[in-house]
Parts: C-alpha cells; structure tokens; sequence
C-alpha cells in the first residue's frame, strides 16, 4: 500500500471510529489496525491524534458543505419560496443519510465546549449557517416561514435532522420506518416541509 492510499484508510477509520465511539474513547491504534495500516504513518501523515481529528473534519466539511446552488433571484412569489425552501430542506435530509458522520460530530461534539467544538463549528455548523441563512430570512420576510428568530429555526432544523441521524434508536422503538432508509427519509422531509413551511 502506497503512502497516499494508506493517508486515505487512514482518514476513512478515523472518521468511522472517531465519529461512532468518540474521540477520547478512540485510540490511534485501534485506527491504524482498523485501517490496516502501520501505526507509525499516521504519526508521519498527521502527526496528533488531534491532528488526525482535525484532518477528518476537514475532509468532511469538503464533502458534505457543497456549494449551494439556490439561487433567491429566481424567486418571484411565495409559491418560487416555498418551493425552493422545500428542495432546501430536501437537500439537508439528503446529506445527513448520505454522511451520517455529520450528524455524529454536530450531535457528540457540541454537548461542550471546546478545542474540538471550536474547529467542529468553524469548519462545518458555521458555513451550513452561512449557506441557509439568506433563504431562511427570506422565507420569514415572505411569509412561508413563521414569523421567528432565523438564527433559532437554522439550529432547530440543524438539530432536528441530526439528532435522527444520531439517534436512530430513539425512534425505532415507536416506528418501523428507520428499517426502511428510503420511507424514513422520505418521512424526514415531509415533517420538515410540514413543520417549517407554511
């Protein structure tokens, strides 16, 4: 195995380990068998463990913060609105299924603060703020949202998706839905548009 392939596995376990079991509770070695790779490359790729953690939440941050292409001035009406904050809302149920380490990192990492939660915030709950926040004001202004502080709704809807995520379990005792990954999501999203928009 190359070094550049094994820098790949390397991220691929750490991402799966540190996301599933928690950072303290991962140790490098554990990663690099994982991994199947020599313990002693990650010191060479990465050198900490948090500084294999930081590496992880970049490459995710690359992956699941695409770049949002909505566009308000199409918006005419509130029926453009409404249809475009449907497809927004649709798009954040799509990237919690397809990365589930999302939900994982917002949900663990958040409960304190910190070194980890500073860079957690930074590079993932920051920029989906950013991206969401013009339409979500805009949803407000027009009236297909509920008249409302944006700044609670974008960590309600953050929240709200990425706790299922997290935490299947606390609904499958309720609902055979979460055995069924297309119906769940699709339940998902038709709650968001029901919940949320007007």
């Amino acid at each position: 195995m190359n070094k550049e392939v094994a820098r790949q596995e390397l991220l691929i376990s750490a991402t799966h380990l540190f996301s599933t079991k928690g950072f303290e509770e991962t140790s490098l070695r554990e990663i690099a068998a994982d991994a199947n790779v020599n313990m002693a490359l990650i010191k060479y790729h990465f050198g900490s463990k948090m500084d294999l953690w930081k590496a992880v939440i970049l490459k995710l941050s690359g992956e699941v913060l695409e770049i949002n292409d909505f566009d308000l001035g199409s918006v005419k009406d509130s029926a453009d609105m409404r249809h475009l904050l449907g497809e927004l809302f649709d798009k954040l149920v799509e990237m919690t299924f397809e990365h589930r380490e999302f939900s994982l990192f917002v949900m663990n990492e958040s409960i304190q603060k910190g070194e980890r939660f500073d860079h957690l915030f930074e590079l993932l709950i920051k920029p989906f703020h950013e991206q969401s926040y013009p339409f979500i004001v805009k949803g407000i202004e027009m009236g297909v949202l509920a008249d409302q502080d944006p700044e609670e709704l974008i960590v309600m809807l953050l929240s709200s998706v990425s706790y299922q995520q997290a935490a299947p379990h606390i609904l499958s005792p309720f609902s055979s839905v979460t055995k069924d990954v297309a119906q769940w999501k699709e339940m998902i999203k038709h709650s968001l548009r029901a919940n949320f928009i007007k």
